[in-house]
């Protein structure tokens, strides 16, 4: 598919995407291509409604004064995270920002951990020390840190990842999530002009979910879709629906094949849209009634539902098991995450300094020496 749009055009209104077809409420793509079995799809789907029943709780326990500090979810972009951290190898590293709890879901990050981050819980890896907005797990799963800069800051920091894994000759890649909101800052120009002058083996996934905050993508950039801007870097780009599982995996294939061979970097574009607001504070006000409709009937959950117990060929028991297993460990989360212990407050500047070998006054005698 073409990305390049005329110059001087002007940028199309945020309504429904002109790539998709209006009357468009099934997969589009017939999963004949792709070569993953029944288990492995279940699995897909056990992640995205995981994830799905996770946020509905963590949005009911917002609204109950439990969670400090701001809630950011993903409904409605679960098959993106899904679709390309499947693909992934078990030592291939990625990045997401908030709205990928389904990838961290699928590669094994137990619900109950990440509910107890959202309680400000004395767990690991932060100890109570930040919110469940941004997991880091490089040893178990993967999932690289969260760099406290702008939402681009993944690209220079993912391309730091994908330089290392080229010098050692490893045949890794890095994924780096984020937002189509992203592409604007500083960070991601500098970060994808290094990784393609280097041609390091970096996959940037925009996850173009029509608003930057309340930002429609026609306001926010002159060209009508990020991928537009690849060209500028030399390096491939396509962009895909971002709420067909399918769909997601044949274009995220190609992108990882591409930064694994050695060939630099690659950008996906998936249109998606977020069915909350910007956060949980946001009452989406500013969404078009028609732009909510359109992609409420394009839900992806509800997309691979319906291809499941059709053309999958799974029973509607097997995936009511599904359903109400993700909502039983949910709440078995939830009710463990509020059990466990806060930091001690004694503790608070843990980790912030480095430990002294030698006391302040040892060190002073030293010098007077």
């Amino acid at each position: 598919m073409s990305t390049t749009s005329p110059p001087g055009a002007a940028p199309p209104a945020a309504d429904v995407p002109s790539f998709l077809d209006p009357a468009l409420d099934r997969l589009a793509i017939d999963s004949a291509d792709d070569p993953a079995s029944r288990d492995e799809m279940l699995r897909w789907y056990r992640a995205m409604r995981l994830a799905r029943a996770f946020e509905h709780k963590l949005s009911a326990l917002y609204r109950q004064g439990k969670i400090v500090g701001a809630v950011y979810l993903g409904m409605g972009q679960e098959a993106i995270a899904t679709g390309v951290v499947s693909l992934l190898q078990c030592d291939d590293y990625f990045s997401t920002v908030a709205r990928g709890l389904a990838a961290w879901f699928l590669r094994g990050v137990e619900p109950v951990d990440v509910m107890a981050r959202w309680f400000g819980r004395d767990v690991p890896p932060s100890y109570g020390r930040e919110l469940g907005l941004f997991l880091a797990d490089l040893s178990e799963a993967g999932i690289a840190p969260y760099h406290n800069g702008s939402m681009a800051s993944w690209i220079p920091s993912g391309a730091g990842f994908a330089l290392a894994f080229k010098y050692r000759k490893q045949p890794r890649v890095y994924a780096a999530m984020t937002g189509d909101g992203a592409t604007s800052p500083g960070d991601f120009y500098e970060g994808l002009n290094f990784a393609a002058i280097h041609k390091l083996p970096l996959v940037v996934i925009i996850e173009n979910n029509c608003f930057a905050y309340s930002t429609p993508t026609c306001a926010q950039m002159p060209v009508a879709n990020v991928a537009d801007r690849a060209p500028a870097f030399n390096i491939p780009a396509e962009i895909a629906f971002g709420n067909d599982i399918f769909a997601v995996r044949r274009a995220a294939r190609r992108a990882i094949d591409h930064a694994r061979s050695g060939r630099g970097p690659y950008m996906v574009e998936f249109k998606t849209f977020r069915q909350r607001g910007h956060g949980e504070h946001d009452d989406m006000g500013y969404v078009p009634k028609d732009l909510r409709d359109f992609w409420e009937r394009r839900d992806p959950l509800r997309l691979f539902h319906e291809y499941l117990i059709g053309p999958g060929g799974v029973s509607a028991e097997t995936i009511a098991q599904i359903d109400t297993e993700c909502a039983t460990r949910v709440d078995e989360a939830a009710d463990k995450a509020q059990s466990l212990p806060h930091p001690d407050p004694a503790s608070v500047t843990w980790r912030l300094f480095a430990e002294a070998h030698e006391t302040p006054e040892a060190v002073r005698r030293k010098g007077a020496r």
